[in-house]
């Protein structure tokens, strides 16, 4: 019999296979120390969506953290492709991931010498997304403006994971950080946008929210500002989250509802900053 299509593949230490059938070792302090980066972007038919400003962000993180040396942008690239023409996703689109740990390490923090950092990547079949969703304020976790990894994506998620599994406990489908000034920072795993008037208006960085490449590119257009975020302009304003691969639109707050952002017009903004994105 015929195996169905895989909708994911991953490559590590030279091997494409199912992710399942690959293994990184347990000495590595990515795995116990979370000592490293990722990056996770939309790939089309056309190559990677805002290559340079994800690449970029990745060289970030690991100045950062110190991984030297640095991962190779063309072979990774390169790999990338083929790992999307191995794939074959029926819509077109992948989500790319690149994960760079710091590599073998001995028990404790002590930095191992010389450094052998570790890559591997993950290609997963997708189709961007324009869902409403139900958020709630989490009461459990903030983000700080001042922290240093608040900037680059490292892979100390667990902030994300404890407020994700309390907006579930909470029958919803995502949870709102506050900054530790008390203003709304970010999603779990995507920016906060808010209609105010003909403006667009997202958290500036001092509030502890990723610097997203799609926030970027939306910064770029016109009407589109940082800005305090407060829970009666939320409300008040049709607000939606944004990341690489999905927009959606905000339908209630703590189980109240908001003035949702029409999931087409979602998908219209997403849709136009690809084009844009291609078009640099």
């Amino acid at each position: 019999m015929r195996e169905p299509p895989a909708d994911s593949l991953a490559w590590f230490a030279g091997r494409w296979d199912a992710p399942g059938r690959l293994a990184v070792p347990l000495d590595d302090r990515g795995l116990n120390l979370a000592d490293g980066v990722f990056e996770t972007l939309l790939w089309g038919s056309d190559g990677p969506v805002l290559w340079s400003q994800h690449w970029q962000r990745l060289q970030r993180g690991c100045v950062l953290l110190g991984l030297t040396p640095e991962p190779d942008s063309t072979r990774i690239q390169a790999l990338a492709a083929e790992g999307f023409r191995r794939l074959g996703s029926p819509s077109g689109q992948a989500a790319l991931r690149i994960t760079v740990s710091r590599g073998p390490g001995q028990r404790g923090l002590a930095f191992p010498q010389p450094q052998q950092p570790r890559l591997w990547l993950h290609v997963h079949a997708v189709a961007p997304y324009f869902v409403p969703v139900d958020v709630i304020t989490s009461r459990l976790v903030r983000r700080h403006g001042d922290c240093a990894s608040s900037r680059c994506k490292t892979l100390n998620y667990t902030d994300a994971v404890i407020a994700r599994r309390e907006a579930q406990l909470a029958d919803a489908d995502d949870a709102l950080l506050l900054s530790n000034a008390g203003h709304y920072s970010c999603a779990t795993a995507a920016n906060l946008w808010i209609r105010q008037g003909m403006d667009w208006l997202t958290p500036g960085l001092d509030q502890g929210c990723l610097p997203g490449t799609m926030r970027g590119q939306l910064l770029r257009q016109p009407h589109c500002h940082e800005h305090p975020i407060s829970r009666q302009m939320l409300l008040a304003g049709g607000g939606f989250l944004l990341n690489s691969i999905s927009c959606r639109p905000i339908r209630s707050l703590d189980g109240q509802a908001s003035r949702p952002l029409d999931p087409q017009e979602a998908e219209r903004v997403f849709k136009q900053l690809v084009v844009d994105a291609s078009g640099n």
